[in-house]
């Protein structure tokens, strides 16, 4: 109960108790009014409007952080991020083994005795395709390199869009969806780099494993050729006089 339905429900049971004290003849009485009362009233009631006041406007801030973002460019943010998979060829690509030892080591051979027995023409064929290799890999570096550029105006369009419209957000959430999306596109940003990275790394990679599959071709070259060196077989007839006329 408030405190003005107190005083309210106090002066009634007053008034009622006069009544009853007063003769029926003498009924009639004159309400006293009470100024300073009155001043408390309608300073309680301006307390209370001031109250509803704020509570409306707290519901409206809430209502309005609730709102949602009208803009997104998450579409344009998950294809940035997918193309990758499409450039490196996903699961079943160069990178879809977790362990690349065994065909490095069956495409690019180390060791000598890979290459025993081996023909020039079988040789020449390994070399063709270490060769073409070699090429997919600048290739693919080539398209890394083009997907980086050519996604360098639509990011740019899309965080100019991002700030536009984050500056004049509804709400806490809308700025929160904002600062989400332009956080993506930074992440996006980072995977295009990692790319570059990734792809250069392979070229450096693929040619020094050809470098090494050709220095052991060489040793087993040289193997081949010096194979009895260490143990010669003697001679098995007489060596000719070169100089025949010396002894006459």
């Amino acid at each position: 109960m408030t405190h003005r339905a107190k005083r309210s429900l106090i002066l009634s049971v007053g008034l009622a108790g006069a009544a009853a004290m007063v003769p029926a003849a003498g009924y009639a009485m004159e309400v006293v009014f009470d100024p300073a009362n009155f001043a408390k009233d309608i300073e309680q009631v301006a307390q209370d409007v001031q109250m509803v006041q704020q509570l409306r406007q707290q519901v409206q801030n809430q209502r309005q952080m609730l709102r949602g973002w009208g803009f997104s460019g998450l579409q344009g943010i998950m294809r940035s991020m997918g193309q990758w998979q499409q450039v490196f060829g996903g699961q079943s690509g160069p990178y879809g083994a977790t362990d690349p030892g065994p065909n490095l080591s069956r495409q690019y051979p180390i060791d000598p005795g890979s290459y025993a027995g081996k023909s020039d023409g079988e040789v020449q064929r390994m070399r063709d395709e270490w060769n073409q290799e070699d090429r997919n890999v600048l290739v693919e570096n080539r398209t890394v390199q083009d997907h980086v550029y050519l996604d360098l105006d639509p990011t740019a369009q899309r965080m100019g869009q991002y700030v536009e419209n984050s500056n004049s957000a509804p709400g806490t959430t809308a700025a929160v969806q904002a600062g989400n999306e332009e956080l993506a596109t930074l992440v996006t940003q980072l995977q295009s780099l990692q790319a570059q990275e990734i792809s250069e790394g392979r070229t450096d990679v693929e040619r020094a494993a050809q470098d090494q599959s050709e220095a052991a071709y060489g040793e087993a070259q040289r193997q081949a050729v010096r194979g009895d060196w260490a143990q010669p077989q003697p001679p098995t007839g007489t060596m000719d006089n070169p100089f025949p006329l010396a002894a006459q």
